[in-house]
């Protein structure tokens, strides 16, 4: 959508677009809206599951209806009604029918992850030759999985899972994991695949205590160069490279806040540094709204950081007031987390995201 900004959400993000690639989000808040590197400051424990019950979501038909902007502060007494926002209307909505296995993506523009995403401007040729492929045949009708290095010669290595259906749709789904953990995306990666969508799920530079600062805008830029990775190899995949943009985005913060923002820009938000500010500034999603490309949608757990839940809410609410297709799914008593199990698995309300998340890219992006 045209602008950078770093990984806030809680697990991952799907940028997406034919070869503007999808992106799954859910823990970086990684779009096609724009882009996002930072993680969330409240992180599940890998190996732990939320404490909260499951929640259970509704569905109704399609409507157009007016709903007042959610609170600003956070999460409301009582669950939003449920309403579905069909392609080209904007308000809050609620998760979808209930459906199969798993869920990660959103169109990518060939921007980075986050919500007013900037154009590639890394990975000008295609980066190094795959490695390690392995292939597996399993359900609709085979898929091809593949683990490659997408970083541009040079550059950092990083690696991704590539799956490709064997029958597939000319879009493919970044899938960009909060902590950077490609693997915890595999879920996903299976949910797509049986619908027939490649996936194409990162690793990216993660913040550490030996990590030099500033760390941004490294992580967007590690984004961006997957990105650009498939738009040079969009022939041989059988993709659309022209397609516009979109982000899926779960549990994110859109802000650009950090519980390591000094670190991770260089300076304090207060600095006197220009450079700072202009990281600040590039960082915060919210503030770029406008410059989105392409459609949002959505997840929040309202039982999550009521800070998460304010953030999600600031987001969809100037996402809308710029004229933007977005969608907000506030999911009743959930927790960060709440689509995955440990393991990666979707559980059963993870499973009717999935659902909202299929009906959502087929409305926008119909197979040519």
């Amino acid at each position: 959508m045209g602008h950078t900004s770093p990984v806030t959400s809680r697990r991952s993000a799907f940028v997406a677009a034919a070869v503007g690639a999808l992106v799954l989000a859910g823990a970086a808040v990684f779009a096609a809206c724009g882009s996002d590197s930072s993680t969330r400051s409240d992180r599940r424990t890998p190996g732990t599951t939320a404490t909260a019950p499951t929640p259970t979501v509704t569905t109704v038909a399609p409507q157009t209806i007016p709903v007042p902007p959610l609170p600003p502060a956070g999460p409301t007494t009582a669950p939003p009604p449920a309403i579905t926002v069909p392609r080209g209307t904007v308000s809050t909505a609620p998760p979808a029918s209930t459906t199969p296995s798993t869920v990660t993506a959103a169109p990518a523009s060939s921007t980075p992850p986050t919500v007013t995403a900037a154009p590639v401007t890394t990975g000008t040729s295609p980066s190094r030759s795959t490695t390690k492929p392995s292939t597996s045949t399993t359900k609709p009708g085979g898929v091809t999985r593949k683990t490659v290095v997408y970083s541009p010669p040079g550059a950092p290595k990083r690696q991704a899972d590539l799956v490709v259906p064997r029958n597939h749709a000319d879009a493919i789904v970044v899938l960009v994991h909060g902590e950077g953990n490609r693997k915890q995306m595999r879920g996903w990666a299976d949910f797509y695949a049986e619908h027939g969508y490649p996936t194409f799920a990162i690793d990216y530079l993660v913040a550490k205590q030996t990590t030099p600062s500033p760390v941004y805008p490294k992580p967007e830029t590690d984004v961006k160069a997957a990105v650009q990775y498939l738009r040079g190899r969009a022939g041989a995949l059988a993709l659309d490279p022209d397609k516009p943009a979109a982000f899926i985005g779960f549990s994110g913060r859109y802000d650009g806040h950090r519980p390591d923002q000094t670190k991770y820009y260089g300076g304090a938000p207060n600095s006197t540094d220009p450079q700072v500010q202009a990281r600040y500034a590039e960082a915060d999603s919210i503030a770029h709204a406008a410059g989105a490309a392409g459609p949002a949608l959505l997840f929040q757990g309202e039982a999550d950081n009521p800070e998460l839940v304010a953030s999600a809410t600031a987001f969809r609410d100037a996402l809308q007031n710029a004229g933007k297709d977005v969608t907000l799914t506030i999911v009743p008593g959930a927790r960060s987390g709440f689509d995955q199990e440990a393991s990666g698995a979707l559980t059963p309300a993870g499973q009717q995201a999935a659902q909202q998340v299929l009906e959502w890219l087929q409305a926008r992006f119909p197979p040519a």
